[in-house]
């Protein structure tokens, strides 16, 4: 099993009547774009990367003070563009609620978090470095916090440039 971030529609994520049932339910609530053209999909990640990944920004910058990084789980959820608050979606025929964060409070979250960590947040830097991490089998299983900082950070600049979703897919 794998984590990925998808940039698209609920279609992308999620199989027939579920998407349009969760589309449904965002559109209720936000103002969700329209996913057009291709799904940017980044790289597989372990998924213990995202718990890992959450602990650092919990412990360079303070739980309370990245919150759309923090209280996101990696499970049935979404960063839309335009959302300020986290929040909770009950999806009809869902077990569990989706979780809802912003894109760009998630995007300044990162950054603060680059900043203090001495992270890259320039494409091709993030690029070199999700090549050495793919290219590397000695490195492959070490710094999961930062093979998912990479993959993340490069997905959420592709979800803020196309006005787009941003999935977390476990």
């Amino acid at each position: 099993m794998s984590l990925t971030f998808v940039v698209g529609s609920a279609a992308e994520v999620f199989g027939g009547a579920l998407a349009s049932l969760v589309d449904a339910a965002l559109r209720e609530r936000f103002a969700v774009p329209a996913s057009d053209g291709e799904a940017y999909r980044s790289e597989p990640i372990e998924p213990a990367g995202w718990a890992r990944l959450q602990h650092r920004a919990s412990e360079e910058l303070g739980g309370p003070n990245v919150p759309h990084l923090v209280s996101i789980e990696a499970y049935q959820s979404v960063y839309l563009p335009d959302v300020t608050t986290i929040a909770s979606v009950l999806i009809p025929q869902a077990a569990d609620p989706l979780q809802v964060g912003g894109v760009d409070a998630l995007l300044s979250e990162l950054r603060a978090l680059a900043a203090r960590a001495s992270l890259p947040t320039d494409d091709v830097e993030l690029m070199q470095l999700a090549a050495h991490y793919l290219e590397d089998d000695d490195a492959f299983d070490k710094d999961l916090d930062v093979q998912t900082y990479v993959q993340l950070m490069l997905s959420a600049k592709q979800a803020a440039a196309r006005r787009q979703p941003l999935w977390v897919v476990a």
